[in-house]
């Protein structure tokens, strides 16, 4: 391009200049043409081009326009704030709590009606209502001993320590029977420390092994628990408070490991919970604080094999009817005869047979006992056959072995090869010799004896067991 006004020809090189400037004395080619020249004859200028004098006011109303709405913009920013966020943030508040007030009143037939703001609808979806009762909540094992904690007791007799609890205000508890065989002279004593006397057997239940009793104990320290008769599901969580080997207020946890029944139709909870002599007669409690059971035996051949009597024989007692008598016969005569029969014993001493496994199945396939396997089976619960005890020959085996400690006791400074004794040293190493060996004979004899009672005692059982069933 040659200038119009100095003459000079543009190069490539004074491309770094504007387009519409000269390089050399820096006029502005528009500027110089001529009004008379046609629109097609123009130059054509590239993107980078400077605006014309006639493009200058249209930025300048551009700009304007872009203030216009962005002050617009900001004004409709703080309206929005001021006004209408606060105002949404109220509807969708009283919104949720309307939900809420839904779901919690699972009785509410109506059918929700659409919240309208302004005319527009902005809830328009039905809530679906359950008809179930609502839940109680699970509690902690903290929350749960402090609730229950003042109702256990424990439960003193002179057969022994079991564990018991309160049922009313009244000063009522329920405990076993093995735990409570005579109210005479049996007292129990409460999470204060405070020790009342029971007063009388008010009820009993003695095929499912449970007793309520009256006690003296005053109101305000009664506090009974909360019974739920339901059965538990298998493998839900359950927590026992008792006095194993009288160590007050233990509590242990586990779970249902199974649900069980015997030949009476007891129900029987089976749990891991660690229990021990003394847990007897303590409250089996699900994780809503509830009683659901009774803490009656373990199968000590095993381990955590560990039952309860199910709430629901409780219930029973309360309202005076005792399934005990009657009823129990009828069920037993209406069970089939050919029922697989087992038996166990428990950390008692106490036989029973139920038709679920044991690992002793004491039945024929006729559905008949068998009475020798059965005895078979009490000779190893009570350690052999009592008629091969000889305490004489258990005497004097014994004193043989205990024949050189024997003399190290008589004579610590003297070697028990030594034979120069005098005779009277003589007489008295033959006095303590002849004194183990009476310890040792009597020990025997006694050992003896219990097998021999313990024999008779599981056998009369069984003989009693196999008569109902006829």
């Amino acid at each position: 391009m040659i200038c119009p006004h100095c003459g000079y020809e543009r190069k490539k090189s004074d491309d770094i200049i504007k387009a519409t400037e000269c390089p050399k004395c820096g006029i502005i080619y528009s500027k110089w043409e001529s009004d008379t020249v046609s629109e097609d004859q123009r130059p054509v200028s590239d993107g980078s081009a400077k605006p014309t004098a006639g493009t200058v006011p249209q930025k300048k109303s551009s700009v304007e326009r872009l203030v216009i709405y962005a002050v617009a913009g900001v004004i409709l920013i703080i309206f929005l704030h001021a006004f209408a966020v606060p105002y949404i943030t109220r509807l969708s508040q009283h919104d949720k709590k309307a939900v809420n007030q839904i779901t919690e009143a699972p009785t509410f037939t109506e059918t929700p009606q659409p919240l309208a703001v302004q005319g527009q609808s902005v809830y328009s979806k039905t809530i679906p209502l359950s008809n179930d009762s609502p839940v109680q909540k699970e509690l902690s094992i903290t929350d749960i001993i402090q609730a229950n904690r003042e109702s256990v007791v424990t439960v003193k007799t002179s057969a022994g320590i079991g564990s018991g609890f309160f049922i009313n205000r009244e000063g009522h508890i329920v405990t076993n029977k093995h735990v409570l065989p005579n109210p005479d002279g049996a007292e129990i004593k409460t999470i204060s420390g405070n020790v009342y006397k029971i007063q009388k057997v008010i009820h009993e239940d003695s095929a499912a092994d449970l007793v309520i009793a009256s006690t003296d104990t005053i109101s305000r320290e009664s506090k009974p628990v909360n019974i739920n008769t339901a059965l538990p599901n298998v493998g839900e969580k359950i927590i026992v408070i008792g006095s194993p080997l009288g160590l007050e207020q233990t509590v242990s946890d586990g779970i249902v490991s199974a649900l069980r029944s015997n030949q009476q139709s007891i129900s029987f909870i089976q749990i891991t919970a660690p229990v021990s002599p003394g847990n007897s007669g303590g409250p089996l409690l699900n994780m809503r604080g509830e009683v659901i059971g009774v803490a009656t035996f373990q199968y000590s051949s095993g381990q955590n094999l560990n039952f309860c009597v199910a709430a629901s024989r409780i219930a029973g007692l309360q309202q005076g009817f005792n399934p005990s008598s009657s009823q129990a016969s009828s069920d037993q005569r209406q069970m089939p005869q050919y029922s697989d029969v087992y038996c166990y014993m428990d950390s008692n001493g106490q036989v029973s047979f139920v038709n679920w496994k044991t690992g002793m199945l004491i039945s024929r396939p006729d559905g008949s006992l068998d009475g020798k396997k059965y005895e078979q089976w009490v000779l190893e619960q009570i350690g052999g056959n009592p008629d091969n005890i000889n305490p004489e020959k258990e005497a004097r085996e014994d004193l043989e072995r205990n024949r050189e400690n024997l003399f190290k006791s008589v004579f610590p400074s003297r070697s028990f090869n030594d034979s120069d004794l005098t005779p009277a040293e003589k007489e008295w190493l033959e006095r303590r010799y002849y004194r183990h060996y009476v310890e040792a004979y009597n020990q025997s004899i006694s050992r003896r004896n219990d097998a021999i009672r313990k024999y008779r005692i599981l056998m009369n059982e069984f003989i009693r067991f196999n008569a109902s069933r006829r």
